[in-house]
């Protein structure tokens, strides 16, 4: 049998993930009177990295950094552990515990899991890309904004974490463009009307990104190149914006790809679990994967809306699972 943590204490509940999924399924356990414990890369989570959020229930504008918190938090204070590692294995141990060892080498055990791991930013793919990561090419407009300001930002995205996000690097940058490569930009309503709406943001549809390039001696992306030439803005007669000559080698200081993200399921995978075809996590309605006492909230899962407060009412229905079984178990 693997050698537990230093207290050699046996959880209740591991939760996997320090999101909106992991906080919420973390906070239930808690209040269930179950040990928790909490395992997270990231405090609060990747909702941390958002400007606003104006689509949680109980809140018409909150900063994405508060909203983590808050959660995080809120588990706390039912006497939830958190331990800020990465998972890096999980094994089910022949007394039926599972057994999560983390990059601090350091191994926990618990009666049941709460995956809640999240999703990575996907990757447009385009030559130049790995090459100008960090030079001008970023996934996180909160993160790394505020780096091009009165600059030129191009977004490469069509739903609404590009309809958002633009709006944000339309404060810092002089100009954002962000390309569509269908026919039209798919956020909510409201975010669309406020793109449409911000003078400094010109939506291109029906464009892919093809290639960054760039170059010099700071070695930083310079331009995009795309499918059809596209217009950049220029100044016009009393400093009014009108459309120059179009080009399809569109210059700009920064690319943010802003087209969703794949879900950090590899983990769950090792151990059994069953994925879809896009890589998410099989669950029931009580959030129940394959393996008996492993449940799966937020976006690691297959759940169709992937949004904040979905991942919070997928991490309470699994932590209610968790405490029926456990319930079950005693018996």
């Amino acid at each position: 049998m693997l050698m537990a943590g230093p207290s050699s204490q046996i959880y209740d509940v591991l939760v996997i993930g320090a999101g909106c999924a992991g906080s919420s399924a973390a906070m239930y356990a808690g209040r269930f009177g179950l040990k928790v414990l909490m395992i997270g890369e990231l405090p609060g989570g990747t909702i941390t990295q958002t400007h606003l959020v104006e689509n949680y229930p109980g809140f018409e504008s909150i900063t994405g950094l508060e909203l983590g918190e808050r959660l995080l938090h809120h588990a706390q204070a039912y006497g939830v552990e958190l331990k800020m590692e990465k998972a890096v294995k999980i094994n089910r141990q022949p007394d039926s515990l599972f057994a999560v060892t983390t990059d601090a080498k350091t191994t926990y055990l618990s009666r049941t899991i709460i995956a809640a791991t999240g999703a990575e930013w996907k990757k447009l793919g385009a030559p130049g890309e790995k090459e100008y990561a960090n030079r001008g090419v970023h996934y996180c407009a909160l993160c790394d904004g505020a780096f091009y300001k009165n600059k030129v930002i191009a977004v490469v995205g069509s739903g609404d974490s590009a309809a958002k996000e633009s709006q944000l690097l339309a404060e810092y940058g002089s100009h954002v463009y962000v390309f569509v490569r269908g026919d039209a930009l798919h956020g909510e309503p409201i975010n669309n009307k406020r793109v449409a709406a911000n003078r400094k943001i010109t939506v291109f549809t029906g464009v892919q990104v093809k290639e960054i390039v760039g170059g010099g001696e700071k070695k930083k992306m310079t331009h995009l190149k795309l499918s059809r030439p596209c217009a950049p803005v220029v100044a016009g007669e009393a400093g009014a914006l009108k459309s120059g000559k179009p080009v399809d080698l569109f210059p700009a200081d920064a690319l943010f790809v802003l087209i969703g993200q794949a879900p950090l399921s590899l983990l769950l995978a090792e151990m059994g679990v069953a994925l879809n075809a896009k890589g998410e996590v099989k669950v029931d309605r009580e959030m129940r994967t394959n393996v008996e006492g492993v449940y799966a909230a937020g976006d690691v899962n297959d759940s169709v809306f992937k949004q904040a407060i979905v991942s919070a009412a997928d991490g309470v229905v699994a932590a209610y699972s968790a405490f029926e079984h456990l319930g079950k178990g005693r018996k």
